[in-house]
Order: C-alpha cells, then structure tokens, then sequence
C-alpha cells in the first residue's frame, strides 16, 4: 500500500481541526466581545498560525498542497457546525474571508523564503554594472 498520507501532513491536520474547532469554543467562553474576539484569534493566533504553516512546509520540504490543510479544515469545520448545530462557530461571512487570508499568508511564507535557495553562492555580483559586455557589433 502506498503511504499517501506521511506523518508530518497528518500531523498539521490535527493541530489544524483542535485548532479550528476549539479555539472559537475557548475564545466564545471567555469575557472576550465580537471585534476583539475576530482580532485575537482570527488576526493574530490563525494568522500567525498560517504563517507558521507556509515556513514549516518550505522548510521541511513538504509538498506545496499542505499551506490548504488549515484553511480548508477551517473552513470545513466552521460549514459543518453550521449544517450540525445550526450556528457555525465563527460568523459566516468571516470564515471564508479568513480562510483565503490563510492561503496568502502561508504562500507568502512558503514562497518568500531565500534564504534556502541552492543557487544563492552562484550568482554574479553585479555593484559597478557589467563593464565587459558588448553589443558583438566591435
């Protein structure tokens, strides 16, 4: 049988459904209002959170398909509660504003890291311009 699934991926999948289910629960508990309950889970813990996601995927090598795990099971998880319980765990509108969010943070990250490129040591320095290049009409 082929392992499809390697234990990195199914790892960040679980860390993205505890994540995605039982932060609006904790958040929604505590004395924490509408606006600053999007700010502080929403912005800064998810946000940082993918951006975290795209780093760890460029960094182990990972597949690029594993910066769409959050998202999707963030959005997944929110759609779902909804069609369950009635009442989706973050506002509807918001989910699925927030979760293309996640996808650009994590491709910012996936994509922006240099400092990893293999080729980096090959590249010409160019501070006074190229000086020995002719039009090859001399």
């Amino acid at each position: 049988m082929v392992k499809i699934i390697k234990k990195r991926y199914l790892f960040w999948f679980m860390i993205s459904i505890l994540l995605s289910a039982l932060g609006p629960l904790i958040f929604r508990a505590h004395f924490l209002d509408g606006s600053r309950r999007i700010i502080w889970l929403l912005g800064v813990i998810f946000g940082g959170f993918s951006l975290y996601s795209g780093y760890y995927f460029r960094r182990f090598g990972l597949r690029f398909w594993g910066i769409f795990i959050f998202p999707l099971t963030f959005s997944l998880i929110n759609y779902f509660s909804k069609l369950v319980f009635g009442s989706s765990l973050i506002t509807y509108s918001y989910a699925y504003f927030f979760a293309a969010f996640y996808v650009v943070l994590a491709l910012f990250t996936f994509v922006g890291d240099d400092n990893h490129d293999s080729d980096l040591d090959k590249q010409i320095p160019v501070d006074d311009g190229f000086k020995e290049l002719h039009d090859g009409k001399n």
